[in-house]
């Protein structure tokens, strides 16, 4: 029944958002939707953010999967690149998708800033590193990861990743997509993957 309760809310959840948008999710709003009493669902979960987690969770796992990770027919570098390439645009009539990226980046930093927006950059950003977490715990216990800590292998591959989607929204000397891929399969090649 846990379960069950838990998939109903979450699935009232995922009907708001969809309506209209994520600065319609609120407690009351969903347990409402769910047909539940604002209390069971803090049950299930117990802060906004708890909520939040959950419905990007679900949304981020269909958009960013672990592909070929744990192939080893695959050399590691290559299939380390391939899950990260998932951050960026996969072609060039994507990147203005990297505007909304930015915008919302920028919209944090407002000193009216929308909370909603606020919940929605952290729980993106905490489910990005829980899943480069995975894949870089994947090719360390195959023993192909270099020395160092794997949080700063990640740090350092989100921070690659976001300085590159920057790069490619630069007027006048923007960067082009296959650079910006050649450049992140260097870096994960050179720096994070044993040859």
């Amino acid at each position: 029944m846990t379960t069950d309760r838990r998939q109903q809310i979450l699935a009232a959840a995922d009907a708001i958002v969809s309506e209209r948008g994520f600065p319609a999710l609120s407690v009351r709003g969903v347990a409402a939707r769910a047909g539940i009493g604002p209390s069971t669902l803090r049950h299930y979960f117990p802060t906004q953010q708890d909520l939040y987690d959950a419905v990007v969770g679900r949304s981020f796992d269909t958009k960013v999967e672990d592909l070929r990770i744990t192939d080893e027919t695959v050399a590691p570098a290559a299939r380390l690149t391939e899950c990260l390439l998932q951050f960026m645009p996969e072609d060039e009539s994507a990147l203005p998708a990297l505007g909304t990226w930015l915008r919302t980046y920028a919209a944090t930093l407002e000193p009216d800033r929308n909370e909603h927006v606020v919940r929605l950059l952290v729980s993106l950003t905490t489910h990005a590193r829980s899943r480069v977490d995975s894949w870089l715990a994947t090719l360390e216990a195959e023993g192909v990861l270099r020395s160092g800590p794997a949080d700063r292998h990640r740090t350092a591959l989100l921070a690659v990743v976001d300085g590159l989607c920057l790069a490619m929204l630069t007027p006048g000397v923007r960067t082009p997509l296959a650079e910006a891929r050649a450049v992140l399969a260097h870096v994960v090649e050179n720096l994070v993957v044993t040859p």
